[in-house]
């Protein structure tokens, strides 16, 4: 015999569905944008002398990668590009983002006002900030080498 259903599981179905439906009715684009910009993984080490940003961007171009820091936020954004799908493809498993990417970094205002310095290769990215004591606050864009 089927257990009955409690009020609390009534009610969480129910708000489920209509936070389902909210959801699928959206006509909000900067909302929806937003859900579509994937984050990637990304290791932060911070030493005696630097911090280390090690960012995986396997398939993304050099040329589609921007980094900037403002104040003492570090942010990763760009593009990957998707690969033409195979004609009269099947697929069994789709895990691997594509379209706009972003990453933000928080990091110590000792690594405040030194030149970063953006390495990209075989596709993780390495940028390398150099504790310095804080000078003014800017904003920098940094070319990746």
């Amino acid at each position: 015999m089927a257990k009955p259903i409690s009020a609390k599981s009534h009610a969480f179905d129910e708000e489920m569905r209509r936070l389902y439906s909210e959801f699928s009715q959206m006509k909000n684009r900067v909302m929806l944008n937003a859900l579509n910009v994937w984050h990637p993984q990304t290791d932060v080490c911070e030493t005696e002398d630097e911090l280390i940003i090690t960012c995986e961007l396997a398939g993304v171009r050099k040329e589609d990668i921007k980094i900037q820091i403002d104040d003492n936020i570090l942010t990763i954004s760009g593009t990957r590009k998707e690969r033409k799908p195979l004609s009269k493809a099947v697929f069994h498993n789709l895990e691997i983002n594509y379209g706009q990417f972003e990453r933000s970094i928080r990091f110590p205002n000792r690594f405040m006002g030194a030149d970063p310095n953006a390495n990209f290769k075989e596709g993780i990215l390495c940028i390398k900030i150099p504790a310095t004591p804080p000078e003014k606050r800017r904003k920098i864009d940094v070319e990746v080498e």
